[in-house]
């Protein structure tokens, strides 16, 4: 099987959406893995409550750089593992999505980073991160979205 450019686009999006906030994409796959499914409500629930988690846990003084080993790690294994999830849900070859994932993880990471710095020095660090968070949903939906269409 080979990379289709549709499969190419959903990874590559879900991937960078996980590297803004990696319960994104852990819920996108858990999402879509178990719909229909009578899974479905606790998929739900469990995406619900590591989303909300992770955004408060962002905004903590506390919570280490998307940059460091383990968070950036995380972020790799939520994009790569949503990517695979996907593209078997959509009959793609879900190992290159996979690769696409996990690689456009790793630039969501570091573009996001980026624009936390610069969007903190416009307006406040809290706003900055409430915008990475709303983009990082709509990618996630939009892409939920066209895998269970």
């Amino acid at each position: 099987m080979t990379l289709t450019l549709r499969s190419a686009l959903l990874s590559a999006s879900i991937g960078k959406a996980s590297g803004f906030r990696s319960s994104v994409g852990i819920s996108v796959g858990l999402l879509a893995w178990f719909h229909g499914t009578k899974y479905q409500r606790l998929a739900a629930a469990g995406s619900a409550v590591a989303t909300v988690g992770e955004f408060i846990g962002d905004k903590l003084p506390s919570t280490p750089s998307r940059l460091d080993p383990a968070p950036l790690g995380g972020r790799i294994a939520a994009g790569t593992g949503a990517a695979y999830v996907i593209a078997r849900k959509t009959g793609e070859a879900p190992i290159p999505a996979a690769v696409v994932g996990g690689l456009t993880a790793i630039a969501g990471s570091y573009a996001g980073h980026a624009y936390r710095g610069w969007a903190s020095t416009k307006i406040p660090p809290l706003a900055a991160a409430a915008v990475e968070d709303v983009v990082a949903l709509a990618v996630g939906a939009a892409v939920l979205r066209e895998v269970l269409a």
